[in-house]
């Protein structure tokens, strides 16, 4: 099922991000386009430092571009002022992150619940806990983050991502501070929120983590170098195993 079949959730065009290093420029992202459909998972993966947080970071409104163009649910986010990016981040997108960034103290249900007091959405309390139920930690939802493990706490992080329903979920590294059974379980609540409709982009440099997706994305020195689709499947088995339906490359 290719992405062109779908509408298409973000758009990227010929994006670049150059960051300062005293009196040295230092390339991150070098002319990138890309176009994600709605209820896609896309992995995007690559080495150390070939910009792949860096273009999950501009995707969810967190750092801006140097040039080019990024539109995610019909918003052109790169000209957007610092209050309203932050309002449009708050309702369209969901971050989790590698190290899960809870408030320590603050509850389970507190942190799940923390978007929507930020969004001022009434029914919050009912939404987090729902949310926890869903996530299979509900019996949890009192203990502070450090009464939890770090595979408990990813999951606390995933229901918060998910708490304004965003239009888009986006994970930078999600197992990577967690073992290999949490993280197989990390891994299935991702399939598990795909096949309900949710869009995911999972940015990972672990070939076998992203082998749950439908399409990978492959980034060398802040280029696309490989752009597939593959038949979905479990980490249990190697990316270069899995069949491919379709390869885009981009010739960069």
């Amino acid at each position: 099922m290719g992405s062109t079949a779908r509408e298409m959730l973000v758009t990227v065009r010929d994006l670049v991000k150059v960051y300062r290093q005293g009196r040295r420029e230092v390339p991150a992202l070098r002319g990138i386009s890309l176009d994600i459909a709605r209820g896609e998972w896309v992995a995007i993966i690559g080495p150390s430092g070939c910009g792949k947080s860096t273009l999950l970071n501009l995707i969810a409104g967190i750092d801006r571009p140097t040039s080019g163009s990024i539109q995610v649910a019909g918003e052109e986010i790169s000209v957007l002022g610092e209050e309203a990016l932050a309002r449009w981040r708050r309702h369209n997108v969901g971050i989790v992150f590698q190290f899960f960034q809870l408030m320590p103290t603050l509850t389970a249900v507190e942190n799940v619940e923390l978007p929507l007091v930020l969004a001022r959405r009434p029914g919050g309390r009912q939404r987090a806990m729902e949310l926890l139920e869903q996530l299979g930690i509900a019996h949890l939802a009192n203990h502070l983050p450090s009464e939890l493990s770090g595979g408990e706490q990813q999951r606390v992080a995933i229901a918060r991502a998910l708490a304004n329903d965003p239009a888009l979920l986006l994970a930078d590294e999600p197992t990577g501070n967690l073992d290999s059974e949490s993280g197989r379980q990390v891994m299935q609540l991702f399939q598990e929120l795909w096949q309900a409709g949710h869009t995911v982009i999972l940015v990972t440099h672990d070939p076998s983590i992203a082998s749950w997706a439908e399409r990978v994305v492959e980034l060398r020195d802040g280029q696309v170098a490989r752009d597939s689709l593959v038949a979905p499947a479990s980490a249990r088995a190697p990316l270069d195993s899995l069949p491919v339906l379709s390869e885009r490359d981009r010739g960069q």
